[in-house]
């Protein structure tokens, strides 16, 4: 017979580290599936999304610049320049703050841009979080189409 004594973790040990275990495995799940729920951007009593479906703009290219002018009822915070490749896809090149209220025209520099280069203007809104304002880009499908002209 085995006269050696058998030593394990104790039951209140064992118990803590199940626990531990648990509140860790919570903590990661929560912040993986925190990444995949979007957060919750409204433009006055609805979602952004819906606001971007409601703007309307004009857009030029030429001369270094981009003149934009707001026809719509929706204020713009900015756009998004997506220059299309060589497969004519959309690429994003940089994202310029500028206001735009309605009836409003404004014209930007864009010094990336070179004479024939074809862009997608993209509208940018300031929606509201809960404690706090933020800038959220539009799909590209509600961007208007433009090349840029010396």
């Amino acid at each position: 017979m085995n006269n050696e004594k058998k030593r394990g973790l104790s039951p209140v040990i064992a118990s803590v580290l199940l626990i531990l275990l648990a509140v860790i495995l919570a903590v990661i799940v929560f912040i993986w599936a925190k990444s995949f729920i979007g957060e919750s951007i409204t433009k006055g009593e609805r979602k952004i999304d819906f606001s971007c479906e409601e703007v309307s703009f004009r857009g030029e290219a030429y001369g270094g610049q981009i003149h934009i002018e707001n026809t719509g009822t929706i204020p713009l915070y900015g756009i998004e320049i997506l220059k299309k490749n060589l497969f004519r896809e959309a690429i994003q090149t940089e994202i310029l703050e500028q206001n735009v209220i309605t009836g409003e025209s404004v014209s930007v520099d864009a010094p990336s841009l070179n004479n024939g280069d074809e862009i997608i203007v993209v509208p940018v809104l300031l929606g509201e979080g809960e404690d706090y304002k933020k800038a959220y880009v539009c799909d590209k499908d509600y961007g208007i189409e433009v090349i840029v002209e010396p």
